[in-house]
Formats: C-alpha cells, structure tokens, sequence
C-alpha cells in the first residue's frame, strides 16, 4: 500500500460496503493532494479506489489550489453526503490550512454534487496563527444533532490547540450555491 493520509470512514456502510476517503501521499509533507475514495466488505480489505476530487489549481478558489484532504466523516443528508475538508494554499509565509465543504452524493459518494469555491472558516484568531505550525484550521470532528441540524466542529488550531466552532446544515448547504 502507498503511504496514505487524512483517512475518514463513513459512519454507515454504502451498497453493502465500507467506504473510507483519503489522500495518498509520499513518506514526507506531502507537497501535493486530492481526495480519493476506497471501498471494502470488511474494513480489511480496500479496493476500488476512485478520486474524487483534488485542489483547484489558480485563483478561481486559491484558498484550496495546493492540497486538499478530508477531514471529520460525512454527515448524512437528505441530499447527500456532507463533508467538511481542508484546502492549503502555498504562500511566501507558508502553508495556509482553511475549512470548506462539498456534496457527495448519498449512493455513489465518489461523486461530487457541489463544494465550496470559498473557504467557510480560516486563521484569524491568535491560536490559529500562531503555534507549532501557523496559519492552520484543519477539521478533525463534526457532531451533529439530527432533531436541528446543528454542527459542532472540532478542528485543530496551528497544531498546537483544539478548537470548537458551531454551524448548521442548512447554512453550508446555503453557501455551497
């Protein structure tokens, strides 16, 4: 197997199987990355593995044209699966790790419906500028309360701290359109 990264389970299976998404990478920093999907019938075994979707190369959305990876699992909606994901631009002070979301569809998730084209959350406040590594919001955790559709995501701060920022489902929705 290569070396892989940014791996999320789906939190049920799909068509009688396991899905995982993640980033294949080399063994160091990966300089590179898109988002690729595997499937498997008994979480040993990982086949099928299709992209997905990768960064976007210029400034129609420069926030992810570096790498891209996901980050908490899928969230199941009424119109697909909701993925939140970290998108990295390369910048004269570094690696800049911001949060957006795409669509992927509920019964062939290696399909993307929608994602964001701007970012829904980056580095502003000071333990998110400034740590271990600057410049970093990168979602780890989303919860989400089914009754209201209210998120809460863990995400981490300059890799030094946890943060814990709220949202709903219908507001990414919103402003995937």
């Amino acid at each position: 197997m290569p070396f892989n990264r940014n791996g999320v389970l789906f939190p049920r299976k799909i068509q009688n199987n396991y899905y995982m998404l993640s980033r294949p990478s080399d063994n160091g920093h990966t300089p590179f990355g898109d988002i690729f999907l595997s499937e498997s019938p008994d979480l040993k075994y990982w086949g099928c593995h299709r992209y997905v979707m990768g960064a976007i190369k210029g400034d129609a959305s420069a926030w992810q044209s570096t790498k891209i990876g996901a980050g908490s699992v899928p969230i199941e909606t009424d119109e697909g699966w909701l993925l939140i994901y970290h998108g990295v631009i390369n910048t004269c002070n570094g690696f800049v790790y911001r949060m957006g979301c795409a669509l992927l569809d509920l019964e062939e998730p290696w399909k993307v419906i929608k994602r964001t084209k701007n970012y829904i959350l980056g580095p502003h406040e000071i333990y998110e500028c400034v740590g271990d590594v600057p410049n970093v919001v990168f979602p780890c955790a989303a919860l989400t309360d089914a009754a209201t559709g209210r998120i809460a995501i863990y995400y981490g701060c300059a890799d030094t701290v946890t943060g814990l920022a709220f949202t709903n489902v219908d507001r990414l929705m919103d402003y995937m359109d």
